[in-house]
């Protein structure tokens, strides 16, 4: 005869293998690419445009470039009830930027935005684990040093010329 303990385990093992499979889901390819877009958007657009007058052409014109790709990573996304309010949520901060409003807005904008598209489909703003500096640092060398360089001030072999740093 099984013990209870046992039996017990082997009826709680699958629900708990079930559920553990919604937790390992892919999030909706796109989506956190659309996500980090917005972000860029917000931190960056603010030193770029001051009082309606663009201050940095090339900063100004990455802008532009990340939101016609941010408009085509949401027309992509799969169909959900919030979609359409994202769209339109991308084509007001198009034209926040077309007309070069105010920095602090704009990044406000980009943050709600986020926000409502990271509820929508499930992005995870945060790692799952614990990122490891010790494994991070290879991978930064490998990856990120090249243009960054070292200490990640922009003096990379492969940064050099490049404005900003």
């Amino acid at each position: 005869m099984i013990a209870p303990s046992r039996f017990l385990a082997w009826l709680v093992l699958p629900l708990l293998a079930l559920c553990s499979a919604n937790l390992l889901a892919d999030t909706v390819e796109g989506a956190p690419k659309a996500l980090h877009l917005l972000d860029y958007i917000g931190a960056d657009y603010p030193s770029t445009v001051e009082a309606g007058k663009v201050i940095d052409d090339a900063e100004y014109s990455e802008q532009l470039e990340f939101l016609g790709v941010l408009q085509g990573l949401i027309a992509d996304l799969p169909a959900k009830p919030e979609k359409a309010e994202l769209e339109t949520g991308v084509s007001s901060l198009r034209s926040a930027i077309d007309g070069r409003e105010d920095g602090a807005a704009v990044a406000r904008q980009a943050r709600q935005l986020g926000a409502k598209l990271a509820v929508a489909y499930e992005v995870s703003q945060a790692p799952i684990i614990t990122p490891d500096p010790t494994r991070g640092a290879p991978l930064y060398a490998q990856h990120c040093s090249v243009c960054h360089g070292d200490t990640g001030a922009g003096d990379g072999p492969a940064g050099v010329g490049l404005t900003p740093p």
